[in-house]
């Protein structure tokens, strides 16, 4: 596979006129909306970064998607977890394009973000297939205080850089678990797109059991200040990197 860094930007955030007005006309609504977008059944704030692109139908991770859909399908994997499901768009697009998935698992520590997946994934009747569990992962069992952005619930982070860089003023506290504590199944093909704001190794420690009993693949987006750490700890792990959309970082069982 080749790698598509987005030299010049991701194409799908570029500037365009028309849907610059389209977000701001959308902006003026107050009230939450169920429309159909992408196939799917959404429930959309359109105050929302994530929820306004969706809403106004601004492409977002077209091709980080669309490979998601190609390697779970020939690859045969059955099981896909969403670490940072923020409102469920790969939990409900894949839950409903890809019927060979048997169980998907949608990880949301914010407790009013959850609630918004959960509601995503009723209207598409995938309650049955996605479980939404509101908690995060890490390397400890542990309460911490999750730094939060109301105009955009995909910025939530636990890294303490990203919150004093970032400025933000909100905080609230979850639930963080051990993921090798919850899941201990073995000889499964799994995919995990892996989107937690730069506590990506932090939650990648507490599953190297699964990971090295288990056939997966992971999709992890990693910041500038991250991508070489995370691969180095990847790697004895035995994991190696295979492809680049842009900030994702996919990795593989080393052969």
């Amino acid at each position: 596979m080749t790698t598509t860094p987005y030299p010049f930007g991701d194409p799908d955030l570029a500037f365009h006129p028309l849907m610059s007005l389209k977000k701001r006309l959308a902006r003026l609504r107050r009230h939450p909306v169920t429309v159909e977008r992408l196939g799917a059944m959404w429930e959309l704030h359109p105050r929302d970064w994530i929820d306004n692109r969706l809403f106004i139908g601004r492409p977002f991770e077209r091709e980080q998607l669309a490979l998601a859909k190609e390697l779970i399908e020939s690859r045969e994997i059955d099981v896909f977890f969403d670490c940072g499901s923020n409102i469920g768009l790969y939990s409900v697009l894949l839950g409903c394009r890809v019927p060979t998935l048997s169980k998907l698992h949608a990880f949301e520590p914010v407790p009013s973000t959850w609630a918004r997946l959960s509601k995503n994934l009723e209207l598409n009747d995938l309650k049955g297939r996605v479980t939404p569990h509101n908690y995060g992962l890490g390397a400890v069992p542990a309460h911490m205080k999750i730094a939060l952005d109301q105009s955009s619930s995909g910025t939530a982070t636990l890294n303490q850089y990203a919150k004093t860089q970032r400025g933000f003023t909100e905080s609230q506290d979850i639930e963080i678990r051990v993921f090798d504590e919850v899941f201990k199944g073995s000889k499964q093909c799994a995919f995990f797109k892996i989107d937690v704001e730069g506590h990506e190794i932090e939650a990648l420690k507490g599953m190297t059991r699964y990971l090295k009993t288990n056939d997966c693949i992971l999709q992890i987006e990693a910041w500038d200040n991250n991508q070489d750490e995370l691969i180095a700890f990847l790697a004895p792990h035995g994991y190696e990197e295979f492809h680049r959309i842009g900030p994702d970082i996919y990795f593989k069982k080393a052969t």
